[in-house]
């Protein structure tokens, strides 16, 4: 009898295994990366528990740091050292005690540190460094991000959003009214951290997260004793000056109601918004031979400026800090490890010797181009493109600046997830021909996304534009993000929201790298922005306009003269000994345009 009922047991064993897996195959994600099925191995944002408490995007979150005044003093005394301090953190009322908290970023730490009227750092909360397995209902770590150089305080929220849209696991966002110890800090945008928590729930902890960055990078503008060198290549926008001016400034902006105003015509930058010509860079600092033209004139040959594509999106001009790279390029070179320094020396999640090889196994099989699909994810790849394509950003991998990237391996494959927005939409290098070209801008082709770098030099988008079949996935993504988020209305209406919830806080924020009137001026500016380059990104696919620059006629763009994309911020952050970059006097009434 116990033999019979074994064997029933096993038999119905099978028979369940035998329907899960037909259940599995019936409903697995569609080719279009639509929902997730009913019992789907991944967590998604809708199930973590800390996606529902602080990632609510519905409303501004409150965060108070309550740390020692001996340690609040020191952190901002010495900001590029970025201590971990012990501090109690509580989130809308829920207080989590000894969490690390330190100040984080590069470029927007050290400008800030050099700004003595600013101590609008961006801050990174690891809840877990000091109580082992501590988290904040499964978030392992936090940023809190100051919002430098955007104006319209949401390139980033957008970027993801954008990348979400396109079926990309983007990191969670949300808004925050940051106080310290009970004061008011301002307001600031929450990142979920692209580590172990976000594993855990977009891939059930699966797989290895790396934060691909040249050395160079990694190095600049901070030495070892946490003071700011002096002897890095950093950029030169045109004209010199010291930190790179890659567009910025406003104009007066509208009174806020808390509804959206409409987009201004005809808008064009108002007097002040470039930098005063003969600038000079910080002491110490010589630009490379070559890399700043004189002033009026532009580079040789068509070169044109960094962060921003060039003639085929193969942009020569500017400052190479692809230059060296050690596995920032995604390029295969050899198989011994010490050749991928910028990868493996920057693992957000731990990972083996075994996983290792695995990657530059990948990276062998991309460089050969033989069955790509067994060492890419090549959808999610193409997904992270065409959001990120659509964005312009140029301070990553399609530009000569190599960071503000993830790379996640799972079982040999490799896919490319979405980081650092705050100066997407043209902002980084806003335009050549006067600096502040929108209609070039707004209109770059989506098969040339490249800008000072070529496309053998980026292998993991090369593979795209080299293969019509993947090249039509590609416009494909585009053409379901502008069709179901910007034709449909959905953008304007999440816009509208946003920016109504956020003007109270931006109007009342003690730190702002800049005023209420330039937020609202740089939305408008953002809002246009968006729905023209949806307009030609449309006009590509269709073939109306070419989807390669240089090919382009300039009767076939979309008209932007009108639009200024230096009003959305500059990489300078805004404000700097009282006054705004690129702010024009405030005359009149600021409703005049």
């Amino acid at each position: 009898m116990k033999r019979i009922r074994r064997i029933l047991c096993v038999l119905l064993a099978a028979a369940l295994l035998l329907t899960a897996a037909a259940c599995g195959q019936q409903t697995g994600i569609d080719a279009d990366k639509g929902t997730e099925p009913e019992g789907e191995t991944a967590p998604s944002s809708e199930t973590a528990e800390y996606a529902r408490e602080l990632f609510d995007t519905g409303r501004v979150h409150t965060v108070d740091i309550a740390i020692a005044g001996e340690d609040w003093a020191d952190l901002k005394a010495n900001p590029l050292d970025k201590t971990k301090y012990k501090a109690d953190i509580t989130i809308d009322g829920e207080t989590v005690q000894e969490v690390s908290f330190a100040t984080k970023g590069n470029t927007s730490l050290t400008a800030v540190a050099e700004d003595p009227d600013s101590d609008r750092y961006s801050f990174k909360i690891n809840f877990g460094k000091y109580v082992k397995g501590q988290t904040y209902h499964g978030l392992n770590k936090l940023s809190l991000n100051n919002l430098y150089a955007d104006a319209t305080y949401m390139k980033d929220y957008l970027s993801y959003e954008i990348s979400r849209r396109s079926g990309v696991d983007a990191p969670l966002v949300s808004y925050v009214w940051l106080t310290v110890n009970g004061e008011d800090h301002g307001l600031y945008i929450a990142i979920e951290d692209v580590s172990e928590s976000y594993l855990e729930r977009t891939n059930n902890g699966e797989g290895v997260i790396y934060k691909p960055e040249t050395e160079q990078l990694a190095n600049m503008g901070q030495a070892g004793d946490g003071q700011i060198r002096d002897d890095q290549n950093m950029p030169e926008p045109p004209g010199g000056g010291g930190q790179p001016h890659w567009g910025g400034g406003g104009q007066n902006g509208v009174p806020g109601t808390g509804q959206m105003p409409e987009p201004p015509d005809g808008q064009t930058p108002p007097d002040g918004q470039t930098a005063p010509d003969g600038q000079t860079p910080p002491d110490g600092q010589t630009p490379p031979d070559g890399q700043t033209p004189p002033d009026g004139q532009t580079p040789p040959g068509g070169q044109g400026f960094p962060g921003m594509p060039g003639e085929g999106g193969q942009n020569p001009g500017g400052p190479d800090f692809s230059a060296g790279a050690k596995g920032a390029d995604l390029k295969y070179t050899d198989d011994d490890p010490e050749s991928y320094t910028d990868i493996f020396d920057n693992n957000e999640t731990d990972a083996s010797e075994e996983d290792r090889m695995r990657v530059i196994a990948a990276l062998k099989g991309l460089s050969e181009g033989e069955d790509l699909e067994q060492y890419l994810d090549t959808d999610e790849i193409i997904r992270y493109f065409a959001a990120h394509n659509f964005v312009l950003s140029y301070d990553s991998y399609t530009g000569n600046m190599l960071h503000n990237y993830y790379l996640y391996e799972k079982d040999g494959r490799l896919a490319m997830l979405p980081w650092d927005y705050n100066l997407a939409f043209g902002a980084f290098g806003g335009g050549r021909e006067g600096g502040d070209d929108a209609t070039a801008v707004i209109n770059t082709g989506i098969d040339t996304p490249l800008s000072g770098v070529t496309e053998e030099s980026r292998p993991m988008w090369n593979w795209i534009v080299s293969d019509r079949q993947y090249l039509d996935h590609y416009h494909e993504v585009l053409g379901q993000l502008t069709e179901s988020y910007f034709d449909s209305g959905e953008f304007a209406k999440e816009f509208d929201e946003l920016y109504g919830m956020l003007l109270p806080y931006v109007e009342k924020d003690p730190s702002a790298f800049y005023p209420a009137e330039q937020f609202q001026t740089a939305c408008r500016t953002l809002r246009t922005v968006c729905l023209l380059r949806a307009a030609s990104v449309k006009a590509q696919l269709d073939g109306s306009l070419s989807a390669r620059t240089d090919q382009q006629a300039a009767e076939d763009r979309i008209d932007c003269s009108g639009v200024s994309i230096r009003s959305m911020g500059t990489h300078e952050g805004g404000r700097r000994n009282g006054s705004f970059p690129g702010t024009a006097p405030q005359t009149g009434s600021p409703g005049n345009i």
